[in-house]
């Protein structure tokens, strides 16, 4: 019996002292800055490399300084990024997270997050991530301007705007701050409102250019074409070769229908900018107007060429559907009329709402419907039916 509780006993102490936990090595002070060090020169190589777009290169650094210190923050975030690049939202959302993990209090993890889902459209999640972002910093002007973002894609405008007008309280001079909030009021074609607020402001930052540039926008607008060019020439005067502020200086005198002047603004900016995008939509815009439909489509298929996510470039091939709609009509070719109106439509829905065209291109999609309904209407009484398949 006392020599099976040996056995037993000795059994006992083997189990237990397999079971002691390794020695923890101490890491010294001396190693862990030069293993910070190290993940701190692998994060600023991905950075350049992020820079020129090369992902694979970019990821493999970044990993790499995980590697040395993988209680270094940012190429958890730089690393979601890339997934967001690549479109593999899973891998994004888990890198977020594992940012806001090691460090709950640095809000760059839930402004990464919330952006995700923001453009994915889970604009509920996104919601509920920038706002736990805001209990961690409530002046986190990123974040601010996330959660009105998603105010606008869901139809709650009033929320929309009193974020606004919260961040503007915080930072009442934040030029970025002021241009969104300019955009919104665009959005909603509050010009007037828009134009006021922007004036307040240039009477306390009269030097700078951007609310100058917006101003000048929304007097365009309002069909205030001396005062819009008084500011866009005062922005010519310090940038002589600022080619966006000829192209629009050019479209205040197409809105007057001088084309000739327009056309000299639209060859100067051409000139200075070849290879931009906007330089053919205000070319094809001046060839619309002259009647001149195939160049102008051409115009703006080349822009799309240069630029395919332009928007503005669907809202001109919309206009130049609808006016040649406009032209089927008069002619009483009412079938062919329908059809142009159907297309103008087609790209002036591509305008998600918070874009600045939004209410002009949702005013211009109902007006389409009615001439449409319309033409239906004719079609009917003449014992005729068009075929609409949607």
């Amino acid at each position: 019996m006392q020599k099976k509780l040996f056995i037993i006993g000795a059994i006992g102490l083997i189990l237990i002292s397999s079971c002691v936990a390794p020695q923890v090595t101490k890491v010294s002070e001396d190693e862990l800055k030069l293993r910070r060090d190290e993940a701190q020169k692998y994060y600023s190589i991905g950075a350049e490399y992020f820079k020129q777009r090369n992902l694979d290169q970019a990821l493999e650094n970044f990993r790499t300084a995980l590697s040395y210190d993988s209680l270094y923050y940012d190429p958890y975030i730089a690393i979601g990024n890339i997934y967001r690049e690549k479109r593999n939202a899973t891998e994004a959302e888990t890198y977020f997270r594992k940012a806001i993990k090691l460090q709950p209090q640095n809000t760059k993890g839930y402004e990464a997050l919330g952006d995700l889902y923001l453009v994915m459209q889970n604009y509920h999640a996104a919601e509920s991530v920038y706002k736990e972002g805001l209990a961690k910093d409530s002046t986190d002007i990123e974040l601010y301007l996330g959660l009105a973002e998603v105010y606008i894609k869901t139809d709650r405008n009033l929320l929309a705007e009193s974020t606004y007008k919260k961040v503007l309280k915080i930072y009442p001079d934040d030029v970025s701050v002021l241009n969104l909030w300019g955009d919104y009021l665009f959005s909603q074609g509050r010009y007037k409102e828009a134009e006021e607020a922007l004036s307040t402001l240039i009477n306390r930052l009269p030097n700078v250019v951007e609310l100058r540039e917006k101003r000048g926008d929304a007097y365009t607008e309002l069909g205030r074409y001396k005062e819009a060019l008084v500011d866009y020439n005062l922005i010519l005067e310090q940038k002589p070769d600022n080619w966006r502020i000829l192209l629009k200086v050019g479209n205040v005198y197409l809105k007057q229908n001088k084309f000739a002047d327009a056309k000299k603004y639209f060859t100067q900016a051409t000139q200075l900018a070849p290879n931009e995008a906007l330089p053919h939509i205000y070319n094809a815009d001046l060839l619309m107007r002259q009647g001149n439909f195939t160049q102008a489509a051409a115009e703006l298929r080349t822009a799309l060429n240069i630029d395919p996510t332009l928007k503005v470039a669907r809202v001109l091939f919309g206009d130049l559907y609808k006016r040649q709609g406009d032209i089927a009509k008069k002619d009483k070719k009412l079938r062919e009329a329908y059809q142009f109106y159907k297309n103008a439509i087609n790209e002036y829905q591509t305008i998600p709402k918070g874009d600045p065209y939004y209410y002009y291109t949702s005013t211009e999609i109902e007006r389409c419907r009615k001439y449409m309904a319309k033409i239906k209407e004719e079609l009917w009484f003449r014992g005729e039916k068009i075929e609409d398949n949607g």
